[in-house]
C-alpha cells in the first residue's frame, strides 16, 4: 500500500458500483474505511501520497529536491478490501509517490522518477540494501456516473500519456499543470469524472 504501516483510516459506511474507464467495474458493498494523507501538487496537479515522510517526484521540477508542492487539502482514497462503488486498477507509484491507474493495457505510463531503464509507474518502492519494497495496495475511485452516495469532489481526470490522476478544475487546463510523459499539459481525453472526499468532510 501506500505504505499500509504509516496509513491512517477514516471509517464510513456507503454503497454501489461502476464502470467507469475501460469498463471495469466490482461489485457494490459497504464501503467501510477510506485512506486519508493524499494531496494535489501545487505545480503537476496529480494526485500523490503525502504519508510517506518524501514529497516524491514532480515533472514541473523543484529548486529543492524535485519533489512535489502540497496544497494543503487532504483527500481520501478507498481500496479493494473497502468495497463499494468505484473503478478498480488503480495503484500508488514507489517511485513518484502518484496515484496512477494500471489496468489501461498493462501501461506503467509515465513516472518523472523512472529508474534503471524503465520510463513507467511501479507499484512498489525500490528495494534498500537487499530488502523488499513496500507494494502499493489497490485502490478504487469512484466517478460521478456512479458512486456511494451524492457529494464529494468531482473534476478529478485520468492522464492517458502518463496514466496518473490529476486535478482539471482547480487550474487552467494550459498552465498550472504538467506531465512528466511530455513536459505538457496532462490530457482529458477518454477520462471519466472522478470523484474524491476530503478527509473530515461531511460531503
Amino acid at each position: 500500500m501506500a505504505n499500509i504501516r504509516r496509513r491512517t483510516a477514516l471509517r464510513l459506511v456507503t454503497g454501489a458500483s461502476l464502470a467507469a474507464l475501460g469498463g471495469l467495474a466490482i461489485t457494490a458493498q459497504p464501503a467501510q474505511a477510506l485512506q486519508h494523507l493524499w494531496g494535489t501538487c501545487t505545480r503537476c496537479r496529480i494526485l500523490w501520497f503525502t504519508g510517506n515522510g518524501t514529497r516524491g517526484g514532480c515533472p514541473a521540477g523543484d529548486i529543492l529536491d524535485g519533489g512535489h508542492h502540497y496544497l494543503g487539502l487532504d483527500w481520501m482514497v478507498k481500496t479493494v478490501e473497502d468495497g463499494g462503488a468505484g473503478q478498480p486498477g488503480w495503484r500508488w507509484c514507489g517511485l513518484c509517490q502518484a496515484l496512477w491507474f494500471e489496468g489501461n493495457g498493462g501501461d506503467p505510463g509515465a513516472c518523472p522518477s523512472a529508474y534503471g531503464g524503465n520510463p513507467g509507474h511501479l507499484p512498489f518502492t525500490r528495494p534498500v540494501a537487499g530488502q523488499p519494497g513496500t507494494s502499493s495496495a489497490h485502490y478504487v475511485l469512484e466517478d460521478l456516473t456512479n458512486r456511494d452516495r451524492p457529494g464529494g469532489f468531482s473534476g478529478w481526470r485520468f492522464c492517458g500519456k502518463c496514466n496518473g490522476l490529476w486535478d482539471a478544475v482547480n487550474n487552467s487546463l494550459y498552465t498550472n499543470n504538467v506531465c512528466p510523459s511530455d513536459h505538457q499539459p496532462h490530457s482529458l481525453w477518454g477520462s471519466g469524472n472522478y470523484v474524491l472526499r476530503r478527509f473530515g468532510s461531511t460531503r
